[in-house]
């Protein structure tokens, strides 16, 4: 039996470059992959989750713990690990450092459908919530609009919102040119791209803040108690999830304006393999198009399999 490889938070980040994930999700949303529900748990105050998934060849298991408690003891709130098989031959390949392959999957499926549903002349780019996602979703965002200009960041706490502005003035990638900023959540939800990764139950971007034309992705929230939205900008959105199965049992952004009346389930557009496929895009430049993401296992897969296939275990 072959040595089990492991790969830390930096070689993953190292292996995988942004758009690299960008392409292979597409890729496989394309031909609409299988969804298997995740499995939560109760345990010490937060969550114990498991996210299994199987395609093309490979199968493979996130096993995460979410501790809201650690935000303030400086240890991460969200730790994972994730065990890749080679299924054709029924042995394990890889363990990898589960929090990092969030860290990329999720903005790369928000690119995916930036990359169709944001308006082509965008240039401001608004980041609410300054966690482990803010930086990520930077990167995508540049990689599918370059033209982003201008970048304002916020976050309950004002501090974390100016750390995530300065490191990101300091890359000579992401800054450059570009004007780079703190603000108050208002200011970032008026921007024509907007990423939301906060673990608010409460709407911290609703309908009048956000701008005619606008695109949003919504990533957060992961619950059906959990909201990062108010009911009155989904009612005004054209809705896209990345699964209709998924988004039913864990969308709190959309179960919860459809509990406030504002919104009906059948109105949502699409998926996210609508999109990857080219059945969905933007229809008017005045619209707002919502991407509300509770992240699947089989992007995490996607991203495990990069890796795998880099070091030519697969």
């Amino acid at each position: 039996m072959s040595e089990l490889r492991s790969y830390s938070a930096a070689d993953i980040a190292t292996m995988v470059p942004m758009a690299h994930a960008i392409d292979a999700l597409r890729e496989c949303f394309a031909h609409r992959p299988s969804h298997i529900a995740r499995s939560a748990h109760h345990a010490a105050g937060g969550e114990f989750m498991l996210m299994p998934a199987v395609a093309d060849g490979v199968a493979g298991v996130k096993l995460l713990m979410i501790q809201p408690n650690n935000a303030g003891l400086g240890e991460p709130v969200i730790q994972g690990t994730y065990v890749l098989f080679d299924a054709a031959r029924g042995r394990p390949v890889a363990l990898l450092d589960g929090a990092a392959l969030t860290n990329i999957r999720t903005p790369a499926a928000s690119a995916v459908a930036t990359a169709a549903l944001a308006r082509r002349n965008v240039r401001t780019l608004g980041i609410v919530g300054a966690g482990p996602q803010a930086i990520g979703h930077v990167e995508a965002m540049l990689c599918v609009r370059p033209e982003l200009d201008q970048i304002a960041v916020a976050s309950r706490t004002r501090a974390n919102a100016d750390a995530v502005a300065a490191r990101i003035a300091a890359d000579p990638v992401w800054g450059g040119e570009r004007s780079i900023r703190s603000c108050t959540f208002a200011e970032a939800a008026a921007c024509d791209v907007v990423c939301v990764a906060t673990r608010s139950s409460t709407p911290v971007v609703v309908g009048d803040m956000v701008v005619a034309g606008a695109h949003v992705n919504a990533v957060g929230s992961y619950r059906t108690d959990m909201r990062e939205l108010g009911s009155d900008l989904v009612a005004a959105s054209t809705v896209v999830v990345d699964d209709v199965d998924a988004a039913h049992d864990e969308a709190g952004d959309l179960a919860l304006a459809v509990d406030d009346g504002a919104w009906t389930w059948d109105r949502l557009a699409g998926d996210l393999a609508d999109v990857a496929a080219g059945r969905l895009s933007r229809r008017t430049g005045s619209e707002i198009t919502l991407f509300k993401s509770v992240g699947l296992a089989v992007e995490d897969l996607v991203i495990a399999r990069l890796v795998a296939a880099a070091d030519d275990l697969l």
